[in-house]
């Protein structure tokens, strides 16, 4: 039995998606408010929790082998929030699943820890250098999973760093570019014609899956599906879907882009994963390219395109 936290949110939704056409048996946390309609068309048991509160996790836990972690607060939130998310509601929950028997716990991360200031290809020997809250927090969880796992060793602790999650329902990147692609001006944020790292989320699903039964330590996975530029994919997302606009960079003249701040300086930042052994260990093998992201994204967009309604 597994157990998602933090299935509600982009990634967790695919990952519920993906476990369901894995045949894999799956519980899920949810906080009150969540939309469940996903999780539920997955026949995913809901349940409600909060990491805050150890005694709401009893029930999740109960027979369950496999815990896997997608659970943070998103960027812009602050620092009390990372500090408390990341060290009292990650330790609670590692804490019960130990408790509970639980063989495995799988943690998503972000290949973000490398910070946005200070090059952009991520190799070997580069070491993580946070450069806000935000991935100081999730470096820390990090840290926080590594110990416990030390410290309690029949708990199998796993890591997968992933690069920019990409995909149908993004609303980080796709959902703006497909709402400036309705109103014919695509503006992006500087340096969006530089090569990124992405990650499908259903990629990043395979990896989750694999590293729960790797055989490994603590030592993070690092993962992406494919390196692309914002720019390319405004135009590939144009393509497949029949449509034109025109596309500049942000400027005085060219107006504001939809993006928020953090995902501005993501695509600035351009951060590029080399092939790592850890691609080789995981056995992990991307299925998707930007073609099939835009057919997805396309394909999906046409079913709901009310989904960029509230955007300004």
């Amino acid at each position: 039995m597994n157990l998602i936290v933090g299935g509600t949110g982009f990634i967790g939704g695919h990952l519920a998606e993906y476990f369901f056409a894995e045949g894999e048996i799956s519980k899920g946390i949810f906080r009150k408010g969540s939309h469940l309609r996903i999780m539920d068309q997955c026949g995913i048991q809901c349940i409600e929790a909060d990491l805050m509160d150890r005694h709401t996790l009893h029930e999740p836990l109960d027979m369950v082998d496999v815990v896997y972690n997608l659970a943070s607060p998103p960027p812009g939130r602050g620092h009390e929030e990372y500090v408390k998310f990341n060290k009292e509601g990650l330790g609670n929950l590692l804490e019960e699943a130990h408790e509970h028997g639980a063989k495995t716990f799988v943690h998503l991360s972000t290949l973000d820890v490398y910070g946005f200031a200070s090059g952009s290809t991520i190799g070997k020997e580069r070491a993580p250098s946070p450069t806000d809250e935000y991935q100081r927090s999730k470096l820390e969880g990090e840290r926080t999973i590594a110990e416990f796992g030390k410290s309690h060793p029949e708990l199998q602790v796993r890591i997968v760093r992933a690069a920019k999650a990409l995909g149908s329902r993004d609303p980080t990147i796709v959902t703006p570019i497909l709402k400036m692609i309705e109103r014919d001006k695509v503006v992006l944020p500087s340096g969006s014609s530089a090569k990124l790292s992405v990650t499908h989320p259903k990629d990043a699903a395979q990896a989750l899956l694999k590293a729960a039964s790797s055989v490994g330590d603590w030592t993070p996975y690092q993962i992406k599906s494919f390196d692309v530029s914002v720019d390319e994919l405004a135009r590939a997302l144009m393509e497949a879907g029949g449509k034109s606009a025109e596309v500049k960079q942000q400027g005085v003249f060219s107006g504001k882009s939809l993006m928020a701040q953090y995902t501005s300086e993501e695509i600035r930042a351009g951060l590029t994963l080399q092939e790592q052994d850890s691609s080789k260990k995981l056995a992990f093998s991307p299925a998707f390219g930007l073609e099939k992201v835009v057919t997805e994204v396309s394909g999906w967009y046409r079913k709901e395109p009310w989904v960029t309604k509230d955007l300004g």
